[in-house]
């Protein structure tokens, strides 16, 4: 199962690029199905989320609009008599509503919705072909615009 068969053969014209970086950009789905570990990342694993949303620039834009968010309520809340429970709840909420917005702004500015898409493609394939997880290509540069007619690939 491992590898590619005889039937399958590279374009030796395309590009070269080192395999570990093929992943930081978008790829067609033909070329993921060549190897989809390549392009897997293992979803329990909190450091491909954190690396995925933006890492510490967007919990720092997180934290930002959540701070903002607070100010802006407690603000707000300087000419209305003193009330524990409004602040405490209702701050909370507005902490996390200005941090929502934060961490959205810093996903759009600093996320890698490249490297999520190709490891959204690689584990729709994985989930759909067992058989594709046994699969050993190396040097994918060689099959862009190859498609892949493994047999485990094909409609039946």
């Amino acid at each position: 199962m491992g590898g590619h068969g005889p039937s399958i053969h590279g374009n030796p014209a395309n590009t070269q690029e080192d395999d570990a970086s093929l992943s930081e950009k978008i790829r067609p789905i033909e070329l993921i199905k060549h190897n989809p570990q390549l392009f897997h990342l293992n979803f329990f694993d909190f450091s491909n989320h954190f690396e995925l949303v933006g890492g510490v620039k967007t919990t720092a834009f997180a934290l930002f609009g959540g701070w903002l968010a607070l100010s802006y309520f407690m603000g707000g809340q300087k000419t209305r008599p003193y009330n524990f429970y409004v602040n405490l709840h209702q701050g909370f909420g507005r902490f996390v509503f200005g941090g929502l917005i934060g961490g959205g702004a810093g996903f759009l500015k600093f996320g890698d919705r490249q490297k999520l898409h190709n490891a959204w493609v690689a584990e729709r394939l994985r989930r759909r072909y067992p058989e594709s997880m046994h699969l050993k290509a190396d040097n994918l540069w060689q099959y862009k615009g190859v498609a892949a007619s493994h047999q485990f690939y094909q409609w039946r």
